[in-house]
């Protein structure tokens, strides 16, 4: 069949086979390779990047463990009257009952001072759950929740059982 055609077919049928041999083996092989190169390439820039924020972290810690002194001494308010307050405000809002007045006690070294304070309210699960989180949330900085216990009691009178939600929260200070 080829011995039929003249030779300037035959070097047409050439070049279209090398361009089909060229487009194939990019499909198949290079074009892999290339995708993998420019997505190093992003990856490389990515890292660069944050290698340079990484020597940023320090100076931004500072800045935080500044602001956060700053707002704590701001506070004119001891953070046990603070939490005292939220929580009296949300159990009157949401028909909760503060049923313990807080205990606190305090913790003091020569470089820290720790205060400890226990509430404990009776509500309804949802309520008492919803208090918990505006806790963490809004006193994140000011005092840490610690540890949240559940627990039921029966009232033989009404016959019912009434939940009841212990909060531990501890606020730390750091003396200079």
């Amino acid at each position: 069949m080829l011995s039929s055609l003249n030779y300037k077919t035959k070097v047409y049928l050439l070049f279209g086979a090398f361009a089909a041999v060229l487009i194939f083996g990019y499909k198949f092989s290079y074009s892999d390779t290339f995708a993998l190169m420019d997505e190093i390439g992003s990856r490389e820039t990515k890292l660069a990047w944050l290698k340079e924020k990484e020597k940023e972290i320090p100076v931004l810690k500072a800045r935080m463990e500044a602001f956060e002194m700053e707002f704590a001494l701001q506070d004119s308010l001891p953070v046990r009257d603070k939490l005292t307050a939220y929580i009296s405000d949300y159990a009157e809002k949401n028909n909760n009952l503060v049923t313990e007045i807080p205990n606190n006690s305090f913790y003091k070294s020569k470089t820290l001072k720790v205060q400890t304070n226990t509430f404990t309210i009776k509500g309804s699960y949802r309520s008492l759950v919803l208090l918990l989180d505006g806790l963490e949330e809004n006193f994140r900085y000011m005092s840490r929740v610690m540890s949240a216990r559940f627990y039921s009691i029966p009232d033989p009178q009404s016959k019912r059982t009434s939940l009841f939600l212990t909060i531990i929260t501890q606020s730390f200070e750091q003396k200079q």
